[in-house]
């Protein structure tokens, strides 16, 4: 793979923006000594010898990456916000409202100015915007003027949290605001939105329009993400629905989607341009389809929004068409390098964000585990009349997506139980299931759907209901798979190490019949994984000392205290009294799951106020506690009474400690 040359560039351009982010602050003189290393090292690559090029010019995409990669200057309206207890903002609303329990509302907006009394200081920052109580109907692209309190984004600064601070960072966002009361915030007409987002609501208004009108709230929310890109509208109990199943990856437009559309295309070109029997001999029809798919890649690209996410799926899936005008096609990782170095030159953060590491760690896995899965099929040439043909071909499509499907999923295994926690033993058949209704049906009618639109509201609708049984038979499917008790399993968090660990191995038994080297690997992994394990059992189950760790669950309270050989108590779990956001699994569980412990002996609330009470009903569901012991004080608060009856269902001793 090393002989491609743009891979070990992509290599070094993304180590440059990891060692940037994670070591060097702000600063302009860096900036300027950078730019002057990357100049003598780009020079050197010009005038050394053959042999060491490639070294000179992965030195100078490493610290390009450096260059990019570097922390920003803090934001104007952070700094502003220091010295004003509220600013006055004014802006343009980037996408709908996404409304919250409690009459609450987030929303991004594209802030455009600071108004000081009679003067308008001029910024340019996207920020993410909750309104508390009596929310506006506000639409995309309408400008609002508002107070607002700005703060920075913040983490739980606990081993295994959440990365907020960079998620948020990767989304172009760069702070939060807060709105006390929606009255105070006043609608100012129509804002000037960027040109590309002004062409994307026009397509985007009149289809969301005919969702809500036409189709029942699941389906209409089901819709609004699948083609519009628009996952505000998900319920919470639906998006568990597909992350139990291994599905969550389906309701953001990404690169199953533009790759659903681009195959799709692909073939449909292909079909019309070989009918077209003068062309066939004055054009290559491979090429002049991959230029032609390169059109509906784009179209539903806009069309969902042209989101970052969407984005980045829409580089990939033009460099890989790009291939085929090129005749480049069978160089796919220099493709898939080419891809990630244009994603990562146009937004350095990308290298942070989830979606960025999923899309490409399963493309990686797809290609390079793919062909051995395949490998094992059985000899695909035989002779037979034209029905077993005919079932020879779908046996041969579900055995490819098979090999697909699980070569994906196996290599983000520890993604998966890095970011999510939790790993869906159902995956492989849920989406053998899903995926080709979604591919098929669902995606192609909402597309014909949005095509027909402009002509026809009635041939529109029609398309529309006809994928809205498919959206139903897929839902059926989902839910099938989702109801198995075993459908997911709750994991422990990997660390780095142990994340390299296990693809050292799979690569050690990948190249096994390859290389002799892979042997000695393979053994050295082996012990490796053993003295991990090792350590981590005596760690978490014999050790011989008392051990107190006070968790950041924001303004609350939660403390685990680990006594000698292996007990475990949770003292009160945080938590918010919106209820919004459960610290038990967004903060607490996974600082337990990354201090690899699965399960805890005692819960202890000390009174039952939300700030210390609410987090610990996912801990009393999901790590099997023997006792609970509580002060004896009851109060008729929704949270304290579904406390009492986890622990009740769950069959928990409960204790008045004295």
């Amino acid at each position: 793979m090393f002989h491609r040359p743009l891979v070990p560039l992509l290599l070094s351009f993304a180590g440059g923006i990891v060692f940037s982010h994670s070591l060097l602050p702000p600063c302009a003189r860096a900036d300027l000594f950078l730019f002057f290393a990357i100049s003598l090292s780009l020079l050197a690559a010009c005038i050394l010898p053959t042999r060491l090029t490639c070294c000179a010019l992965s030195l100078t995409f490493f610290l390009t990456g450096i260059l990019l990669g570097r922390p920003a200057i803090e934001s104007s309206l952070l700094a502003l916000s220091k010295t004003h207890e509220k600013l006055t903002l004014e802006g343009v609303l980037l996408e709908s409202p996404k409304m919250l329990p409690g009459e609450m509302a987030r929303v991004r907006v594209h802030v455009s100015g600071v108004i000081d009394g009679k003067h308008i200081q001029g910024v340019s920052e996207d920020i993410r915007l909750t309104i508390y109580g009596h929310t506006p109907g506000l639409k995309t692209g309408v400008r609002i003027r508002f107070p607002a309190r700005v703060r920075p984004f913040r983490n739980f600064e606990n081993p295994g949290r959440y990365d907020y601070v960079s998620a948020m960072k990767s989304k172009g966002l760069s702070c939060t605001a807060y709105v006390s009361d929606g009255r105070r915030v006043v609608p100012m007409g129509r804002g000037d939105l960027p040109f590309h987002l002004n062409a994307v609501e026009a397509l985007r208004k009149p289809l969301r329009h005919l969702f809500e009108q036409q189709l029942d709230p699941r389906n209409s929310a089901l819709y609004k993400a699948l083609i519009l890109g628009e996952r505000q509208w998900i319920t919470p109990d639906l998006r568990d629905l597909f992350n139990r199943t291994g599905l969550g990856h389906i309701l953001a437009v990404s690169g199953l989607h533009i790759g659903l559309v681009a195959l799709i295309s692909f073939f449909f070109f292909k079909t019309v341009l070989l009918r077209a029997h003068g062309l066939i001999l004055r054009v290559d029809v491979r090429k002049m389809t991959a230029l032609m798919t390169c059109i509906p890649v784009i179209g539903y690209t806009l069309l969902a929004g042209f989101q970052i996410s969407s984005q980045r799926a829409m580089i990939m899936g033009l460099a890989f068409l790009g291939s085929f005008v090129l005749g480049r096609e069978k160089e796919v990782w220099s493709t898939l390098a080419l891809a990630g170095l244009i994603i990562l030159f146009l937004n350095p953060d990308a290298m942070f964000s989830i979606s960025f590491q999923l899309s490409f760690v399963a493309v990686a896995g797809i290609l390079l585990l793919t062909p051995f899965f395949l490998s094992l099929l059985p000899n695909r040439q035989g002779e037979g009349d034209t029905k077993t043909h005919v079932v020879r071909r779908i046996l041969l499509y579900f055995a490819g997506l098979m090999a697909v499907t699980v070569s994906a999923t196996l290599f983000l295994l520890p993604i998966t139980a890095l970011y999510f926690h939790r790993i869906s033993l159902v995956s492989v058949p849920a989406n053998m299931t899903v995926v080709p209704i979604l591919a098929f049906w669902v995606i192609p009618s909402g597309l014909l759907c949005a095509v027909t639109l402009p002509f026809s509201t009635a041939i529109s609708s029609m398309f529309l209901h006809f994928g809205t049984w498919g959206l139903d038979l897929m839902m059926a499917v989902a839910t099938f798979w989702a109801d198995i008790p075993w459908a997911s399993i709750r994991v422990i968090i990997p660390t780095l190490f142990e994340i390299s660990l296990f693809y050292a191995l799979l690569l050690s038994l990948f190249f096994l019949k390859k290389t002799r080297w892979a042997r000695v690997g393979l053994v050295a992994v082996l012990i490796l994984i053993g003295t991990d394990v090792g350590y981590w059992v005596h760690w978490v189950n014999f050790k011989q000392t008392l051990r107190v760790t006070f968790l950041d669950v924001g303004k609350g309270n939660a403390a685990l205290v680990e006594f000698p050989g292996g007990k475990r108590m949770i003292i009160d779990g945080g938590g918010f009294s919106s209820g919004r956001f459960d610290v038990g699994e967004m903060v607490v569980a996974p600082y337990l799951w990354r201090s690899k412990i699965m399960k805890v002996d005692y819960l202890v609330l000390s009174h039952p106020q939300s700030d210390h009470m609410n987090g610990l009903r996912f801990i009393a569901t999901h790590f099997d506690p023997k006792e609970f012991w509580f002060s004896g004080d009851i109060v008729d608060t929704p949270s304290f009474q579904e406390l009492l009856r986890i622990v009740e269902t769950k069959g928990i001793r409960s204790s008045i400690a004295s």
